[in-house]
């Protein structure tokens, strides 16, 4: 009988665990996205308490919330298990309907390298303008301005079909701390480099490449003079730009 209720007890603890991560996991997505709580209500009608009852870790989403909030862009399977889903979106945004729905978006002659790096343009410079669609902006990045957003070039092989050589990444350039997990542009170095950083629990950030073929594996403890550039919000495949 005792070990019955040892087993239960162990049952117990590991799901508590698990819904503590989902909650902590949805929080990061919600931040990732710039959502509010609130902002939940307008699909299907979550109210913000039970989002804070989720990320708390009192009980999980239940199905009917992914299924009315997927258009926001949550990653529904890393908040589900932990891991991302691969890739980031890509390919080129529709054009413009029109003047009025237009904004254009600077193409910097620095670029990012994701393997050995690349030499850093010390002062951007604008080799020219996309315009992109206000209204697929705030479909596909709801969480960021489109004043801040600019195309980088994007060439190696270490980040894998994430971002592969050639593509444009679109970089949120509001990101200037890595407070969430993701991909970003940094400067080490003299250098600009694409690579994910993930935030440990005891604080320090870890920076690694998406290839497994490449993988390595930096560990930034606040002495190294790294400044973060931006986020990578999307990625825009360049052969077909």
């Amino acid at each position: 009988m005792q070990d019955m209720t040892t087993k239960k007890d162990k049952s117990t603890a590991e799901n508590e665990r698990i819904t503590l991560q989902i909650g902590q996991r949805l929080k990061e997505e919600r931040k990732r996205l710039g959502l509010k709580a609130t902002d939940f209500e307008s699909h299907g009608g979550w109210p913000a308490s039970t989002i804070y009852g989720w990320e708390s870790g009192k009980a999980s989403p239940k199905s009917e919330f992914y299924a009315n909030t997927q258009e926001l862009g949550l990653d529904l399977q890393y908040i589900i298990t932990g891991r991302r889903t691969a890739g980031l979106p890509s390919g080129p945004a529709p054009a413009p309907a029109g003047d009025s729905d237009s904004i254009s978006l600077p193409l910097l002659s620095a670029t990012g390298s994701m393997g050995n790096g690349n030499d850093l343009i010390t002062e951007d410079v604008i080799l020219g303008e996309v315009p992109v669609s206000r209204k697929w902006l705030a479909l596909n990045l709801p969480g960021s301005r489109p004043e801040a957003l600019q195309l980088v070039h994007a060439y190696g092989d270490s980040m894998g079909d994430t971002l592969r050589s050639g593509d444009f990444a679109i970089v949120d350039t509001d990101y200037q701390f890595a407070d969430v997990s993701g991909v970003y542009v940094l400067q080490a170095n003299n250098q600009l480099f694409i690579k994910r950083i993930s935030r440990k629990l005891d604080g320090t950030h870890e920076i690694t490449s998406d290839n497994p073929n490449v993988r390595t594996v930096e560990v930034l403890d606040g002495s190294q003079q790294v400044r973060i550039c931006g986020r990578v919000v999307y990625g825009w495949n360049g052969r077909r730009f």
